[in-house]
């Protein structure tokens, strides 16, 4: 027997991924399905063939299996050997209910068997809460109260008279989705509460950090189980310090005297004052590094870094003694031929000469 190219079948490419498989597999199903073609003899061996070999290829372990031995190993349901098999349906070949189908071609609806119904108890819904801290909140963790407004009881939405569902034609065929005045609830919220919610924020957050807070959404429709609160939180820039993760840089001023001679100066920390030994000849913009006095990492106990670039300040202005000062220091650094700056004044004469 001829070996069968499952792949071309699908209409995919043997490379393909798995997700790519089955959104062609549902596609080519729905267009061949028997109760769309009824009569149709070809439509309907085609769905069989497809239904063959998406058992096949749908499946890793027999996709790894058919990829080394081809097809020859497979009966027509899909089963290595002849072993019975295939899709629950009752239709030829097996494969998919049609509506199932639909409401995945569509991405309308709720699937089989999780439908509203006024005996259901739907759960609330989620609600989303924007929290705004201060940087060193976001530093060190708090506890904040929050007010949040949620549904209380709720009243039947008359569009879909509490199913949740509503039919609409597509073509010839009737078909359900979710209602979409209430969202497929079957209700709206009818009174409604404000409460305080307590919020733990932990040590290490950001901006873009999301907490759930279980059960503080709204409540559950017929005694159903509450909705969450998300609270997404924002943190306000600091004056000093940029964060980069879990690590912090603060820009410090120095003097020229102090880049040149080197010395001790206070610097800002997330946990007070501190003191920075500056080696001397510093230069522009050079980093140091303080271990262990960064931020803590959400996720663990480890801590980041504090990175303190220097920048060396040179006055606009400066008085007669100064001037005078820095002329006699400058004549200096020009005696000393092993400065950077007697090397760039000789390659300079080298040049011209």
């Amino acid at each position: 027997m001829a070996s069968k190219d499952f792949y071309a079948t699908l209409g995919v490419s043997k490379d393909a991924s798995d997700e790519q498989i089955k959104k062609s597999y549902k596609k080519l199903a729905f267009k061949y399905h028997p109760d769309r073609n009824k009569g149709d003899k070809k439509s309907e061996e085609k769905f069989k063939e497809i239904n063959e070999a998406y058992q096949v290829v749908g499946d890793p372990e027999k996709r790894s299996q058919y990829d080394t031995y081809g097809s020859a190993g497979f009966d027509g349901s899909g089963f290595p050997g002849g072993a019975g098999g295939g899709f629950p349906g009752g239709f030829p070949g097996g494969g998919p209910d049609l509506e199932d189908l639909i409401n995945d071609f569509f991405g309308q609806g709720r699937s089989r068997g999780q439908r509203t119904s006024r005996n259901t108890r739907p759960k609330g819904r989620d609600l989303r809460y924007e929290l705004i801290l201060e940087f060193e909140q976001a530093v060190t963790g708090t506890e904040m109260n929050v007010q949040v407004r949620r549904a209380k009881t709720y009243k039947t939405c008359n569009a879909c008279n509490g199913t949740g569902q509503v039919n609409f034609s597509q073509g010839f065929m009737t078909m359900r989705q979710a209602c979409g005045s209430c969202g497929g609830v079957g209700a709206f919220p009818d009174e409604t509460e404000n409460k305080t919610v307590k919020v733990k924020v932990p040590a290490g957050v950001d901006t873009g950090t999301r907490l759930r807070i279980r059960n503080e959404g709204d409540s559950g429709v017929n005694s159903g189980p509450s909705g969450d609160l998300y609270i997404d939180l924002i943190v306000k820039d600091h004056p000093l310090f940029l964060r980069e993760e879990e690590n912090i840089v603060c820009e410090v001023p120095i003097s020229i005297p102090q880049a040149v001679i080197g010395g001790e100066i206070d610097i800002p920390t997330l946990t007070g004052q501190s003191q920075l030994k500056i080696p001397s000849g510093v230069q522009p913009g050079q980093v140091m590094r303080l271990k262990g006095k960064g931020i803590k990492d959400l996720h663990s106990s480890r801590v980041g870094d504090l990175y303190v670039k220097l920048n060396i300040v040179i006055p606009k202005s400066t008085s007669s003694k100064q001037k005078k000062l820095m002329q006699d220091f400058q004549k200096e650094i020009e005696k000393d031929s092993s400065n950077p700056f007697s090397d760039y004044i000789n390659k300079v004469k080298d040049f011209f000469n």
